[in-house]
C-alpha cells in the first residue's frame, strides 16, 4: 500500500508539473486587428468646359453633354480662361467699346452663366496682334490663384490687372512674351518667347525678384499653350512645327518630356477635373475641310473621346458650380 501511495503521489506531482509547464508554454491566440476602413476616393464632379465655337464662347456641361452659347453677334471671341472658382471667364473679343475703335481686340470678362459681360481694357491699339490669333499658340489670359488678378499678354509684354479692370501693372516688358500661365502657388509666371531663338521656347519668371529662367531649349519646334498641372509638378503644352502638333508634358524644371498624343494634330491642351482628365482640340478631316473638335482623355493621353462634333477650340475647364437655367446668349458686337 505504501508503494501504491508513493506511485500515486508521484503521478499527482508529475500531472501538476505537466499542467503547469503546459500552461506556461501556451501563448494566447492573437486576434488580428480589423482591416482599416478604406478611404473612399473623392468623387470630383466633371464640371464644364468653356471654349470657342464658330467664333463665340460656349459652355459644355461635360456630364449632360449640353452646349450652351455664352456670346453671339458680329464680334469674334478668342482664348477663354475660367477663374479658379469656376464663376467667371476672361477672354479676348473685338466687340465694340465706347472709347475704342471698332474691331480692336480687348480683354473682356463674363460670368459663367452668360451675364455680366464687361470690357477690362480699352486700348487704342490692338491688344491681340493678328499673328497671335493662332490656335497653336493659344495666348489666353491667366488668373491668379485667388482669382483677384488677371495676367495677359499685350503686344509682347505681360501685364496684370485687377478683376474689375483697375490697377494695371507691367510684369514683363520687351521679351516678346505670350501665353502667361501662373503656378498654383502664384509664385512663378510661365510664358513663351522667341526673343533668343527662331522658335517659341518656355520661360519662367520668379515673381518675387523678377528673375528669368529658360525652361526649354528647342531649336526647330515651337512651344504653345503652356499651363501648370494643379499640383504644379508638370507643365502641359503643345509642341508644333509646320503641320504637325502634339501634346506634351514636362516636369516643372524642364526635364522628362512625355508625348501624350500621336495623331500629329492635337493642340491647346488643358488639365480638367483637377488633374484627372486632359482636354484639348484636334483636327478632323471632313467633307467641308479640316474641323477642330474638343477631346477628353486620361492624363497620360489614353482613351481619347470626342466631346463635340460641330467644332470646338481653346477649352478651359470650370469646376462644378450651381448655374441658372440656360437662357439666350449675351449679344455682343455692333
Amino acid at each position: 500500500m505504501k508503494m501504491d501511495r508513493s506511485y500515486l503521489s508521484l503521478a499527482l506531482v508529475l500531472l501538476f508539473l505537466g499542467f503547469f509547464i503546459g500552461s506556461a508554454g501556451c501563448k494566447k491566440k492573437e486576434v488580428p486587428p480589423p482591416p482599416p476602413v478604406p478611404t473612399p476616393t473623392p468623387v470630383i464632379p466633371m464640371g464644364s468646359l468653356v471654349f470657342v465655337q464658330q467664333g463665340h464662347l460656349a459652355r459644355l456641361d461635360i456630364e449632360a453633354k449640353q452646349v450652351v452659347p455664352l456670346t453671339s453677334g458680329k464680334s469674334m471671341e478668342w482664348f477663354p480662361a475660367v477663374s479658379p472658382d469656376g464663376t467667371k471667364v476672361a477672354y479676348w473679343s473685338n466687340a465694340q467699346i465706347k472709347s475704342g475703335p471698332s474691331d480692336t481686340y480687348n480683354l473682356w470678362k463674363i460670368n459663367l452663366d452668360g451675364t455680366g459681360r464687361v470690357a477690362l481694357t480699352e486700348n487704342d491699339t490692338d491688344a491681340l496682334r493678328t499673328e497671335d490669333q493662332n490656335l497653336l499658340v493659344n495666348t489666353s489670359p491667366a488668373w491668379s490663384p485667388d482669382g483677384a488678378r488677371i495676367f495677359y499678354s499685350q503686344a509682347g509684354d505681360i501685364w496684370a490687372i485687377d478683376v474689375d479692370g483697375f490697377n494695371p501693372e507691367s510684369i514683363l516688358m520687351g521679351k516678346e512674351a505670350l501665353c502667361p500661365a501662373l503656378s498654383p502657388d502664384g509664385k512663378t509666371l510661365l510664358f513663351i518667347s522667341r526673343l533668343e531663338d527662331q522658335v517659341f521656347n518656355l520661360w519662367s519668371m520668379n515673381l518675387s525678384d523678377r528673375s528669368l529662367k529658360k525652361v526649354t531649349e528647342y531649336v526647330d519646334w515651337n512651344v504653345g499653350s503652356p499651363s501648370y498641372s494643379p499640383d504644379g509638378s508638370k507643365i502641359l503644352f503643345n509642341l508644333y512645327r509646320s503641320n504637325t502638333t502634339q501634346v506634351y508634358t514636362i516636369d516643372a524644371g524642364g526635364t522628362n518630356p512625355l508625348n501624350l498624343t500621336s495623331n500629329n494634330r492635337s493642340l491647346s491642351p488643358r488639365f480638367a477635373v483637377k488633374d484627372r482628365r486632359l482636354v484639348y482640340c484636334s483636327f478632323e478631316t471632313t467633307a467641308a475641310g479640316d474641323l477642330l473638335n474638343l477631346y477628353m482623355a486620361n492624363p497620360n493621353g489614353t482613351e481619347p473621346k470626342a466631346l463635340t462634333t460641330a467644332g470646338g477650340t481653346s477649352p478651359s475647364w470650370a469646376p462644378s458650380v450651381p448655374l441658372p437655367a440656360a437662357g439666350l446668349p449675351t449679344p455682343v458686337g455692333k
